[in-house]
């Protein structure tokens, strides 16, 4: 059998694994014997040099061809990297909040040298205050890299540095770095010597920001099909979560009634169990 060689967004080639397409289909909430099916079909496609983006694409449409809230649940990446990046920030702090974190967000705090902007102030249940810097990158595919992580490093320490000499009243225990991408070896090398915690897509195992969300059910309301004057006016009224939906609501913001039993029905059919 001729192998076929699927290039990557980064211009790599690795050959055709129809397993990757099947586990892909599964996470996104397939069966396997839809799963299966898909990845036979884009098999009996797919041509040597295929774009990982054209395999994408194949993917998405199938799942819609086979349960609508499957394709929505997929693109659940694309979804979360067209959020503005302050609404990014906000869409963590609702994160974090539904696991128990007491949140402040966005706060100029005096450090040693210099003040700093600080995404998120966490406190756990331990009550210890952790440094939240969100990272949301456009490109879902980039890697969140070592710069990064020095900048957060940087930041942290002078912020302690500026407590312990009291000019500031947050005594950070630690930093965390939350991005929608991957992060770079030499980012996770870095962080793991320096104590820095990092959530990013599929990272750490089990633990990746797709898990957070989809364990209980935080999806972005910029998973919906729908116009994105109507998304940007649900943010504008504080609505970020799929969750937070409701009829009433949405009537407030002059959102049209049929437009809203479309939301709706479309938030019962990704979040239903």
């Amino acid at each position: 059998m001729i192998k076929i060689f699927v290039t990557k967004f980064d211009g790599r080639k690795e050959e055709f694994q129809k397993e990757k397409i099947i586990n892909t289909c599964i996470r996104a909430g397939a069966s396997e014997e839809i799963a299966k099916n898909i990845a036979n079909e884009i098999e009996s496609n797919a041509y040597d040099g295929i774009t990982t983006k054209e395999i994408y694409e194949m993917i998405k449409k199938l799942l819609e061809k086979y349960e609508k809230r499957l394709s929505s649940i997929y693109g659940l990446r694309e979804s979360i990297s067209a959020l503005d990046p302050l609404i990014f920030e906000v869409y963590i702090k609702r994160i974090l909040e539904n696991y128990n974190y007491v949140c402040e967000y966005n706060k100029i705090i005096n450090g040693l040298c210099v003040e700093h902007q600080v995404d998120i102030l966490a406190r756990n249940e331990k009550n210890e205050l952790i440094l939240v810097e969100c990272k949301r990158h456009e490109n879902p595919h980039r890697f969140c890299g070592l710069d990064v992580c020095l900048q957060v490093q940087a930041r942290f320490e002078d912020l302690k540095d500026g407590f312990q000499k009291g000019l500031n009243n947050y005594n950070f225990t630690s930093a965390w770095i939350i991005t929608n991408t991957k992060f770079s070896e030499h980012a996770k090398i870095y962080s793991n010597a320096k104590k820095i915690k990092l959530t990013g897509w599929r990272y750490p195992e089990n633990e990746g920001l797709e898990q957070l969300i989809e364990r209980k059910k935080l999806y972005p309301i910029s998973i919906l099909k729908t116009k994105k004057t109507i998304i940007q006016n649900m943010f504008n009224n504080g609505i970020i979560l799929l969750k937070e939906l409701e009829k009433e609501k949405l009537k407030e913001i002059g959102i049209k009634e049929s437009i809203i039993n479309s939301l709706l029905k479309q938030k019962e059919e990704i979040i239903k169990e």
